[in-house]
């Protein structure tokens, strides 16, 4: 990844999940992958998330305004495909269980 990217990072604190999309549509010429749990993260311990500033946008748009101009294009291609668990819908009987109860 280029240093000046995560020199951006690092300043704001913010867009590495940006940067690293970044990286691998660019080494790979391929749509990036999203990959989420099926429960969103809570930190109680947490005073505020980033997202709830109002600057949040605004700097995950510059970030992505600048990761351009460092790559000189723009990697991120677009695509809409989903895939779930082979097992997320399976009903199984009563006296068996998932490998992955909770996904």
């Amino acid at each position: 990844m280029p240093q000046a990217i995560r020199d951006m990072v690092d300043e704001y604190i913010n867009c590495e999940d940006i940067a690293m999309n970044f990286l691998v549509s660019h080494l790979t010429r391929k749509p990036p992958i999203k990959v989420t749990s099926r429960w969103t993260f809570r930190c109680p311990g947490c005073p505020q998330a980033l997202s709830h500033d109002d600057s949040h946008f605004h700097e995950r748009h510059k970030c992505i305004n600048f990761f351009v101009k460092v790559y000189g294009y723009m990697p991120l291609l677009y695509t809409q495909f989903r895939v779930d668990s082979v097992l997320f819908k399976t009903r199984l009987p009563h006296d068996k269980t998932k490998c992955f109860k909770f996904i």
